[in-house]
């Protein structure tokens, strides 16, 4: 069994990101069936716990890359809870509600903030993981451009991880 499907159009949930960064750059978009009776907080957990293998040894390898650069490296580590001001892998947990959480992260070459929402789509409840990233910089948007496929690839892996 291949297991749940990731779907890359669903409509995005940017309001608040975008807000909070003052407008946007790029925006992508990850939705998955999830159980009825999941949360945002329970689809944000499942979703961020035990990252594969393969995305703790992308991280890094990325960490290790843009160091010399100056730029915050941050380790991929499985968020014990889902309170404002925790850790969230690399990001930290900004705002928690009860359909909501967002999460990000402010360098000096990009701001990003990833939207995780549970809600009632096509075929019955989505977990949702909208990311919306602003570059500061001309570096911000070559930076993000080297990276973006490897962002469509681990986001796509860890909404199956949302799923479970």
């Amino acid at each position: 069994m291949a297991g749940p499907t990731v779907r890359r159009d669903a409509e995005p949930v940017t309001e608040r990101a975008v807000s909070s960064l003052g407008g946007y750059d790029h925006v992508s978009t990850v939705a998955v069936d999830v159980p009825p009776d999941r949360s945002a907080v329970h689809f944000t957990q499942a979703m961020m716990s035990s990252p594969p293998g393969w995305v703790v040894g992308l991280m890094k390898t990325r960490d290790k890359l843009v160091k010399p650069f100056g730029l915050k490296v941050g380790h991929v580590t499985a968020p014990k809870t889902v309170k404002s001001g925790e850790r969230l892998g690399p990001m930290r947990v900004l705002t928690v509600s009860d359909d909501e959480v967002m999460a990000g992260k402010d360098d000096k070459h990009l701001s990003y903030r990833c939207v995780f929402v549970v809600r009632e789509g096509k075929r019955g409840p989505e977990g949702v993981c909208t990311t919306v990233v602003r570059y500061h910089r001309p570096a911000g948007r070559m930076y993000f451009r080297t990276i973006e496929p490897f962002h469509h690839m681990i986001l796509a892996g860890m909404a199956k991880r949302g799923a479970a």
